[in-house]
């Protein structure tokens, strides 16, 4: 996944924001410094400026379109009331409100000043931030006054694929002056800066030169089968350090509830489907020219898209995922091709890259509990044994950017490079700066 700057290749960003209250916990008293809170979303891409629409997984670049971000103040002073919710304030226009910056990356950021009446009194507090479009979660926010013991969590919707969402959090002390601890003496008006992080993982395959036939039976789909999949984020331990790709890098797992099982794997054990396209979709009328391949010499072929580009030829599928564990002693992923009435015709395990750093790692789970740590699994990733972790982001094939090169029909190696599937050849899963780790997978004959 990426990060903001908040960060993450695995994805994220950085917020920082105030708000205003007459609750328990915020003084009425007009002296002292002012506080605010100032959201950063970095590495927001060319899609951040487009409010109130999902961004859809088009390529590794960078990008948010989130239209909300709501925040939440929770006291942290001993006794009866910690972790109780003092405030909450939810931004409804994050995309048209909020301003660029290209300082320590580039996104979006917003500055939000808590009025003098209601500043917060002295004690520890900690401010949780989700930024998420309305309807693609039911996320289980706290109200104010409520004494809180779990992390925040979101459901996708029955049968809905998951969305982007980020999230994260930041303890602070507030000074018997009003003031905040821990940040630039130099400055008039005090700042906590919240780290947001991309909270699911991501997914896709670019691929060209597909079979038109297996045997004598004509090639429809191909899609991405899994071991696994679940339906609920757990917002809870947050990679805070994070701000480079492969840097500070965490193996986190942070979704529960697996979903429904709806495909098979080749050998018939139980499967979910991560992605998928209908060959039809990019090559309407078949494969033309009847050599036997959907590729760029097939001149009915186009691009289904509304937004992104792809070299001609190509088939490109993604989505974003709610992070699952491995199961061990399983292969976690099979890349099939079907036929029209959902019969798998043929298919391929899907490796990691044997130098890929995940391979060894022992991933963690997060904890549903506030602050609980994260609890490690119970054996070592493999290449064909791994999980999906929070923020980073596995393909096969590499389309680096929302649109192609130049040229719309030559691959650029490293950059723009479908997977030719005449060729069995190896299947790249990747995470670019914007992510915290970026995976190369395999696919085997």
């Amino acid at each position: 996944m990426k990060k903001y700057f908040i960060s993450g290749a695995m994805l994220a960003g950085l917020m920082s924001l105030a708000a205003c209250s007459n609750d328990e916990g915020v003084v009425a008293d007009n002296n002292g410094a002012e506080q605010q809170f100032t959201i950063t979303l970095a590495s927001s891409g060319d899609r951040a400026t487009r409010a109130a629409a999902d961004r859809t997984l088009e390529s590794e670049a960078a990008g948010q379109s989130i239209e909300k971000v709501t925040l939440i103040v929770r006291s942290q002073d001993d006794g009866a009331n910690k972790n109780k919710v003092v405030y909450t304030y939810t931004l409804d226009n994050w995309n048209g409100t909020a301003t660029n910056y290209d300082t320590n990356g580039h996104g979006k950021k917003l500055t939000f000043t808590i009025p003098k009446a209601d500043k917060l009194g002295a004690g520890s507090y900690v401010v949780t931030a989700v930024g998420y479009n309305e309807s693609n979660y039911t996320l289980s926010l706290p109200n104010k006054g409520d004494v809180v013991d779990k992390n925040i969590t979101a459901t996708t919707p029955i049968g809905a694929e998951a969305k982007e969402v980020f999230a994260g959090e930041q303890k602070f002390n507030v000074t018997a002056d009003k003031k905040i601890e821990g940040t630039d003496a130099s400055k008039a008006i005090q700042s906590v800066d919240v780290a947001l992080h991309r909270q699911v993982a991501g997914a896709y395959g670019y691929f060209t030169s597909i079979p038109a036939k297996i045997g004598e039976t004509e090639v429809a789909s191909i899609r991405m089968v899994s071991r696994s999949k679940n339906t609920v984020l757990t917002f809870g331990s947050f990679n805070s350090s994070f701000t480079t790709t492969d840097a500070n890098v965490m193996y986190m797992v942070n979704g529960s509830v697996p979903a429904t099982k709806t495909a098979k794997f080749l050998n018939g054990d139980e499967a979910n489907v991560l992605f998928s396209a209908k060959i039809a979709d990019w090559f309407p009328g078949g494969d033309k020219n009847n050599d036997g391949v959907y590729d760029k010499k097939d001149t009915n072929w186009t691009n289904p898209y509304t937004t992104g580009s792809y070299l001609k030829g190509s088939v490109f599928a993604s989505n974003f995922i709610v992070p699952f564990s491995a199961t061990q002693g399983k292969s976690t992923l099979e890349l099939q091709l079907l036929d029209a009435t959902g019969n798998v015709l043929y298919a391929w395990p899907v490796k990691l890259d044997a130098s890929n750093a995940q391979v060894g790692k022992t991933g963690e789970t997060a904890s549903a509990d506030l602050f609980g740590a994260g609890t490690a699994m119970g054996f070592a990733e493999t290449a064909d044994v791994f999980s999906l972790f929070r923020n980073h982001i596995y393909s096969i094939g590499i389309h680096k950017q929302g649109t192609s090169t130049t040229d719309p029909e030559t691959p650029v190696p490293g950059t723009d490079q479908p997977t030719d599937l005449s060729k069995i050849q190896n299947v790249v899963i990747r995470v670019n700066d914007n992510w915290e780790a970026l995976h190369h997978m395999s696919i085997d004959e």
